[in-house]
């Protein structure tokens, strides 16, 4: 038997990058899995290489698409035990220069789409929990919630909208982890440090490896793969983790403090 075996899990920007690690991690522990993402051309990709991955097309920032989208995933299974928060990006710019437009499009794809995904299943889980109540909290069926947050969570120059989004994540997690334990849903967060991810692959290649090696002598592990995320998302969705809830999970090769 599979990890996750008969388990639904619902991620969201796993048309690449750190979500479709993780989709095709959970797929082959056993999980039935949706990818949630506006990139039509790699999700359908995603879902062709991969059994047990299915793909949703939509909007985490449309509240509209969220809810239809999440919709559909009910409709399928029943249910979704976990939904890993993963849709992201960078559009960078120092305080002075960055225009309000930029702003807007870090803060609701990064922040606004982790909470509208996650109010949405979670007034599906409340209404069934109401729906059977029980004596104990721990007799409600186990739901997680894990959003990706970021290093640069902490600060990080030129990042003023993505520092904000990712350090939003981590208010967000806390808060949501208080309320929803009552019905047995526990909330986590990842902060890893820099992934060679398709989103940092430019930044990383500029100047014939100039940042590459910048960034490598920084962090004492180096530059991460995307695996190293996936397996910390999937423990804190496993049983191994059943009795934790509100956990900020620093992925930082070895390094303390911003990059």
């Amino acid at each position: 038997m599979k990890r996750f075996d008969g388990k639904v899990a619902m991620v969201t920007g796993g048309a690449s990058g750190l979500g479709e690690q993780t989709a095709k991690e959970f797929a082959k522990e056993g999980a039935k899995v949706v990818i949630f993402d506006k990139d039509v051309e790699n999700g359908k990709r995603v879902e062709t290489e991969n059994e047990n991955i299915i793909y949703i097309e939509g909007d985490v920032r449309n509240s509209d698409s969220v809810k239809k989208g999440i919709a559909e995933i009910f409709e399928k299974y029943g249910t979704v035990d976990y939904l890993v928060n993963s849709a992201g990006i960078l559009q960078d710019g120092m305080i002075h220069r960055l225009s309000e437009e930029r702003w807007d499009n870090v803060i609701d794809t990064n922040l606004k789409g982790c909470f509208l995904c996650m109010q949405e299943c979670v007034k599906r889980w409340i209404d069934a929990n109401k729906a059977d109540p029980k004596e104990k909290t721990a007799d409600y069926p186990d739901k997680r919630v894990i959003s990706i947050s970021s290093q640069a969570a902490e600060g990080n120059i030129g990042q003023v909208n993505y520092s904000a989004s990712k350090a939003g994540l981590i208010g967000m997690t806390k808060t949501a982890a208080m309320e929803l334990i009552r019905y047995n849903v526990k909330v986590h967060c990842v902060m890893p440090t820099l992934i060679e991810t398709p989103i940092l692959g430019e930044l990383l290649s500029k100047d014939d490896g100039k940042w590459r090696k910048y960034y490598s002598g920084r962090i004492p592990l180096g530059i991460g793969v995307e695996k190293y995320v996936s397996d910390a998302i999937l423990f804190l969705c496993s049983q191994e983790s059943w009795y934790m809830n509100g956990v900020i999970l620093p992925i930082n090769g070895g390094r303390l403090g911003p990059v």
